[in-house]
């Protein structure tokens, strides 16, 4: 590379969100407009460093189902009135996931019910910001690890302040020639506060002070500052496990469920439970069931369906309440369709793209001109 390329990644960092708050740093003026994938964070970053849709590199959701390969497999052990709120239990899964299972991807347990749980997997492992973090496809990190290419990164396990300054100092200093900050506290105040509360604009205006203190340092670069997806405010939810618990179906003989914030998905085994289940999801309002055509067009049609045989996804603006990621009303969230104006990302450069909207799977070629993600062996 000729000049050193510095990659600040904000969760969240919404088009429509950015523009209502003036959002757009002094040095970086290229904005571009970017279309997000289905779902959460998982995918959306596993696209951006790939520059493929998930059913090309495979992690859609942080969890998949499985009947027989499970790394929670264990819990049928535990007798059945050890809830899975308690703290020594999760801890012993924590344990177990980190030390027996070597994962290093990021997941959460949340409130998932330990009779679903024994039947996921976490399809994603390894930590995606680090050299072969995508099991069996290359990124644009793994291409600058083998271009020799000294890196700098600091993601979510660092607080956002102080890897602002450890970036801030390391590029003074020289230290790599590719510099990568990722962080996820704007898409947390988001949620707790909406997109419209002034603590974001705050936040933003903070992030703008941080970037053009970068710049000032050294103007001989190349910068990009994008998120992975947008956010919308919520005003309604919807109620869908008790509908279909009160279907009389089994777990695991008929279907294994999983409720997230804005998409419900089922492994079906059973005629009767698909039946029951598409005409249950049929009849509400408040979202639709993704037909075969339109999981092709999102970029999520498994040949296996490792993700679901049903997926509902909600309409714009509601939640899943009671789901297993929460009990309780968020202000603001992601995960709709991404057709949906307020799921779409920003993307400010000092680099004129020649475009206005693009993709974020197109945020590979920009970084790496030419990148071509490709499956490794």
């Amino acid at each position: 590379m000729r000049y050193p390329t510095v990659v600040i990644l904000i969760d969240a960092l919404g088009f429509v969100l950015a523009e209502r708050s003036g959002f757009h740093p002094d040095g970086l003026s290229h904005r571009i407009r970017l279309r997000t994938v289905p779902g959460f964070s998982q995918p959306a970053l596993s696209s951006i460093f790939t520059g493929v849709p998930p059913d090309k590199h495979g992690l859609w959701m942080m969890y998949s189902f499985t009947r027989d390969k499970s790394p929670f497999r264990w819990l049928s052990i535990i007798p059945k009135d050890v809830s899975e709120k308690r703290l020594w239990l999760k801890r012993i899964i924590n344990w177990k996931l980190k030390r027996i299972d070597r994962v290093r991807s990021y997941y959460n347990l949340y409130d998932i019910p330990r009779k679903v749980l024994r039947y996921l997997d976490l399809p994603a492992r390894r930590n995606i910001f680090m050299p072969e973090g995508i099991e069996g496809m290359n990124t644009v990190i793994d291409e600058l690890s083998r271009r020799g290419s000294r890196i700098f990164v600091r993601d979510y396990h660092t607080p956002e302040a102080m890897a602002f300054d450890q970036l801030e100092e390391a590029f003074e200093k020289g230290d790599a020639d590719f510099y990568l900050l990722y962080t996820a506290e704007l898409d947390a105040d988001l949620h707790k506060y909406g997109t419209t509360h002034e603590n974001i604009k705050a936040h933003l205006n903070w992030y703008s002070e941080r970037i053009e203190n970068l710049l000032s340092i050294n103007k001989e670069i190349k910068m990009l500052v994008f998120g992975d997806h947008g956010m919308c405010d919520v005003h309604g939810s919807l109620s869908i496990i008790d509908k279909i618990e009160s279907l009389n179906l089994k777990i695991p003989q008929d279907y294994i469920p999983f409720y997230d914030s804005t998409i419900a998905r089922f492994r079906v085994y059973s005629e009767k439970a698909e039946r029951k289940i598409i005409d249950t999801l049929s009849d509400l309002s408040s979202g639709v069931i993704l037909d075969d055509n339109e999981k092709k067009k999102l970029g999520i049609d498994y040949a296996d369906p490792i993700y679901g045989d049903i997926i509902f996804l909600v309409n714009p603006g509601e939640i899943i309440l009671p789901s297993y990621m929460s009990a309780e009303p968020v202000a603001g969230m992601h995960g709709y369709h991404p057709d949906n104006e307020g799921m779409f990302s920003s993307m400010y450069t000092n680099v004129d793209f020649g475009v206005e909207d693009a993709s974020i799977m197109d945020i590979a070629d920009f970084i790496l001109p030419g990148f071509k993600s490709e499956k490794r062996g």
